[in-house]
């Protein structure tokens, strides 16, 4: 005999269990497990109204664990948050007034896990962290860093 279909609330508050989202990510998978539009909305509804799904706290969160990590830069932060259904404007009171420590260690691991051992010039550096994301004052500051070989 075969298990009955989940209800798209129950699918949903699975795929939470699973990983923190967005509520346009939850819509989108919900909707692709062939979910009706009107069930989706109703558990999504449901989910919000109970605080189990919470755009604002869920992009603070991954926010902060991604800033913390200080592997990114800022606009790479953004850029993933976006990626992952949370709102541009939501993202950016996000953002601390000073970033710019934050960014000179995240182009220095940068730079370090990608010329590890090797020393490029500095179009390679320049070309490999603007594709980073990173300002054009870090960028200096990194390879200045880096090819002075200063390290952390």
């Amino acid at each position: 005999m075969r298990k009955p279909e989940p209800t798209a609330l129950a699918k949903a508050v699975e795929l939470l269990a699973r990983q923190e989202q967005s509520s346009k990510v939850l819509r989108r998978k919900l909707l692709e497990r062939s979910y009706d539009e009107a069930e989706v909305d109703a558990a999504i509804a449901t989910l919000t109204e109970k605080k189990y799904l919470n755009d604002a706290d869920a992009c603070a969160s991954q926010f902060k664990i991604l800033y913390a990590e200080g592997n990114l830069s800022v606009r790479q932060i953004c850029a993933k948050l976006i990626q992952r259904g949370f709102e541009p404007d939501d993202i950016e009171t996000l953002i601390p007034a000073d970033t710019y420590e934050h960014e000179l260690r995240a182009a220095s691991k940068a730079l370090e896990k990608k010329f590890s051992g090797k020393i490029p010039d500095r179009l390679k550096i320049r070309q490999h962290l603007t594709t980073k994301g990173f300002s054009s004052e870090i960028i200096s500051a990194a390879a200045e860093k880096f090819l002075d070989g200063d390290g952390d």
